[in-house]
């Protein structure tokens, strides 16, 4: 170092050059931090690499699993290293070909080294006098799955699973041994110990809303759940019906052009408004099948305006049309008005026309066909 020209800034000691203020051990601390960077894996102040973005030690990872490396001449963590040793160390079984570590006094793997359990030997079933293997109370297997007290001991079985049985599980498995066969009462049993043991209430209507299954059936489980719990007073009746029956008259109003749905819709909706009504007033509502029929008379209808006649609006629609859509099918002819004079007079008040305009008498007054035509003189 050549004279000293003034004192380092940072520690006091000697400079030697003009141009600087820190001595040659602050000037090189001071290079050597500048050429590091935070980490972006371990957050320390490092020298990164350029083909990993990370510090030296975090950029020696392991090639199988990506974990850290300690050491610089090891490609493989401890745990893969370990586990690359014991592959290594395996070899093929003669016996079944699979690798493994062989035993020296078989000279196979360790699965084919253990003694097998010895079958029973046959037994006279009880049942059928026959020696066949024995599958449970003195019984062959074809015996026993016929055998009546199966969802009985499967009860009994479930009874004993269950920290908090309810009082009701006694009559659902005589309740089902006595509907269905031995397999499929089990079956039951066996699902309904299912929704018993998961972490959601056992009240018997939140076990009925569980049991269904989604889609257009509700299943022979839940069917059964719902027809015992309904029996006896402890849920009330699942409204599959309803579901279904709701099912069948969307897909039939999705089928009407969309220029024309609408009023199919809204036709729809003050139908089941009136069921509504005459249920609670108790007089005789209209069935599913008879609401459903009439959206169907309707949606063909629909199609018959909009392909054979050019129209996509009901507004258009006069006698000519109705009188030709009743001539595709004769004999349909007094069944298909029925559906058709309802929904225009509802189309008409929509509309705000009155009902007794030209062409709704048009419509009211269509000819009947004579089913019983005389005979030519």
């Amino acid at each position: 170092m050549g004279k000293k020209q003034r004192d380092c800034i940072m520690c006091g000691a000697p400079v030697g050059y003009p141009d600087r203020q820190h001595c040659c051990w602050c000037w090189l601390r001071l290079k050597e931090q500048a050429a590091k960077m935070a980490c972006p894996t371990c957050g320390k102040d490092r020298v990164l690499q350029v083909d990993t973005g990370c510090c030296i030690t975090c950029s020696r990872v392991c090639e199988q699993c990506g974990h850290p490396v300690r050491a610089a001449s090891s490609r493989l963590c401890g745990v893969c290293r370990r586990r690359a040793d014991r592959l290594a160390a395996q070899q093929p079984c003669p016996h079944c070909g699979r690798p493994g570590f062989l035993r020296e006094e078989t000279g196979w793997c360790g699965h084919c080294s253990r003694p097998r359990q010895a079958k029973q030997p046959p037994r006279t079933c009880r049942e059928c006098g026959q020696d066949r293997r024995h599958a449970g109370l003195g019984l062959c297997s074809a015996c026993w799955q016929k055998h009546p007290g199966r969802p009985f001991i499967r009860g009994e079985h479930l009874r004993d699973q269950l920290a908090n049985p309810p009082a009701w599980l006694d009559d659902f498995v005589a309740h089902v041994a006595s509907r269905f066969c031995v397999s499929r009462a089990c079956g039951l049993v066996t699902d309904l110990g299912r929704l018993l043991q998961d972490e959601h209430s056992n009240s018997p209507q939140a076990l009925l809303e569980r049991s269904r299954r989604p889609g257009r059936s509700m299943g022979p489980f839940a069917r059964a759940l719902e027809n015992f719990f309904t029996h006896r007073g402890l849920a009330l009746p699942t409204n599959q019906v309803e579901r279904l029956a709701a099912g069948r008259r969307k897909r039939r109003i999705d089928a009407v052009p969309d220029s024309l749905r609408a009023a199919v819709a809204a036709f729809d909706a003050s139908r089941m408004r009136a069921q509504d009504r005459a249920r609670r007033a108790g007089t005789r509502p209209r069935s599913h099948h008879t609401l459903e029929t009439a959206l169907g008379i309707l949606r063909d209808l629909a199609l018959f305006l909009t392909e054979h006649r050019g129209k996509d609006d009901w507004a258009l629609a006069d006698v000519h049309d109705i009188e030709a859509f009743l001539a595709t099918l004769p004999k349909a002819r007094k069944r298909r008005p029925a559906a058709v004079l309802p929904f225009r007079s509802l189309a008409a008040h929509r509309s705000g026309r009155p009902g007794t305009d030209s062409d709704s008498e048009g419509v009211e007054r269509l000819p009947r066909q004579n089913t019983h035509p005389r005979p030519a003189a």
